[in-house]
């Protein structure tokens, strides 16, 4: 929604400048002329034109640079993301290779009472570090005796396998945590590009109807109801509230990174990036998202089985 905010605005401040730039010779020539004759000489419209477009070239900039900020910033969320859910993989796959480990070596009772083994290992990340931890902690400093090895001369020796467990362990908590602090970034970017549109509406309404004032003053009157109608596309529908980045980064499921990092694709705020194109391809044009609301005059039948729309 932010998105299409900006490009709306992009849209009109485009044709506005257009507009400007094709007509303003003729128009401020033809109203220095009237004015000149008139005896105000201290009074140029070229210069009145000149101060226009540079207060869109302004706003125009500002809306360009934040919006992009914030873009490349949600890229970052969703390769962290998957980055994420790749390391939690990993960190499953090592989890499941001790357990079989020490099964094989201590039998499932010894085994696991070894490693603080109690169930499935959790495929979700949160409940999956705490468990590795846990496991690295015993296998580095046993808290029981060690039992015999079910193979009679085999001495195991742990730190090898505790080492592989933190390795894996070190880097998904490395990357959960530059998630984080991404999510609060581009929380940060959302509020200046909201800034930018915010800036953009102070600037963009004060000098349209100025310049389209001066084109009425000029006798083009049809140019001057084009520039007013790039007015009203961008006042003409009311602001929706953003969301943060951490409720934009949610799964479909209302899931977040710490819920659900082996789940489904997933995508963040108001862009949706496919996790399977190439960087270059992400920051050149990530695509919009859509937002679906329902319609206040229906509501939905309760059934078990179907749902029904009619008229409330």
């Amino acid at each position: 929604m932010r998105r299409k905010k900006v490009q709306r605005r992009l849209f009109s401040i485009a044709e506005v400048r257009t507009a400007l730039t094709a007509h303003r010779a003729k128009v401020g020539a033809r109203l220095d002329e009237r004015v000149n004759r008139e005896g105000g000489a201290s009074f140029s419209y070229q210069s009145q034109f000149d101060h226009m477009d540079r207060e869109l070239s302004t706003i125009e900039n500002g809306l360009i640079t934040a919006e992009d900020r914030h873009v490349r910033k949600q890229v970052q969320i969703e390769k962290l993301r998957q980055q994420s859910k790749t390391f939690t993989t990993e960190l499953y796959r090592k989890q499941t290779s001790a357990r079989a480990v020490l099964t094989g070596l201590y039998g499932t009772d010894h085994g696991f009472e070894l490693g603080a083994l109690t169930g499935k290992t959790p495929q979700v990340a949160h409940s999956l570090i705490q468990q590795v931890d846990q496991t690295i902690k015993l296998l580095r400093h046993p808290e029981l005796p060690l039992p015999p090895p079910i193979i009679a001369g085999v001495a195991p020796d742990f730190t090898l396998l505790a080492d592989d467990l933190e390795a894996a362990l070190t880097s998904l908590e490395t990357s959960r945590i530059e998630y984080q602090q991404t999510l609060k970034e581009a929380d940060q970017t959302r509020s200046l590009t909201q800034a930018a549109i915010t800036a953009c509406d102070r600037i963009f309404q004060p000098v349209v109807s100025s310049l389209e004032s001066t084109f009425r003053l000029a006798g083009e009157t049809e140019l001057a109801s084009r520039i007013r109608t790039s007015s009203r596309r961008v006042t003409r529908r009311q602001a929706v509230p953003e969301k943060t980045a951490e409720e934009g980064s949610k799964l479909e499921t209302g899931a977040t990174l710490d819920d659900n990092v082996l789940g489904e694709n997933v995508s963040g705020d108001d862009v949706q990036i496919d996790a399977t194109a190439s960087p270059a391809q992400l920051e050149a044009s990530p695509s919009e998202s859509t937002v679906i609301r329902q319609s206040p005059r229906f509501r939905h039948a309760k059934s078990p089985r179907t749902v029904l729309l009619r008229p409330g």
